[in-house]
């Protein structure tokens, strides 16, 4: 039975350790960002958004519990409550490379789809870099569809 807990100061910085370059690599891959500035617009962005690290107001960031109480992967959403129906994004969720395909992940999806439901969450929203076909496969095999599809040409 896999559950959800607040990530303590530790976890946090296990999160960023991992996130932070992983997200300076995902938008240098896309052609976002040049190799040279991707770890500072890294960076720059998590601080911008996590200004209060995990007690943030409206970040929820999470680790996953398996049956036995061990980490087995972690979770960041946003709970976006303007306007009338609210909306959480989903802005990370993983498990470690020794917890991947073990079958976590409905049960993974059900605890947030309930978290969510629970804050009064209508609808979750997600982006994906295309180069993430795992990533892709793992949303569409748990119910997601998509709903738009960005498109980008490097010019010479």
């Amino acid at each position: 039975m896999i559950r959800f807990a607040p990530m303590s100061d530790e976890d946090f910085a296990a999160f960023l350790r991992k996130s932070i370059p992983e997200y300076a690599y995902d938008q240098t891959r896309s052609g976002n960002w040049t190799a040279h500035e991707a770890m500072g617009k890294a960076r720059a962005e998590f601080q911008q958004m996590l200004p209060q690290g995990p007690r943030t107001p409206n970040q929820h960031l999470r680790v996953m519990l398996d049956e036995r109480d061990r980490k087995i992967g972690m979770v960041w959403y946003f709970v976006d409550t303007r306007g009338e129906r609210y909306k959480a994004f989903l802005i990370d969720f993983f498990f470690f490379s020794e917890d991947r395909h073990k079958g976590h992940e409905k049960e993974a999806f059900a605890v947030l789809e309930d978290e969510l439901r629970a804050l009064g969450v209508q609808r979750i929203e997600l982006q994906v870099f295309s180069h993430k076909l795992d990533e892709v496969a793992l949303y569409q095999n748990n119910g997601f569809t998509q709903t738009s599809i960005f498109f980008a040409k490097d010019l010479a």
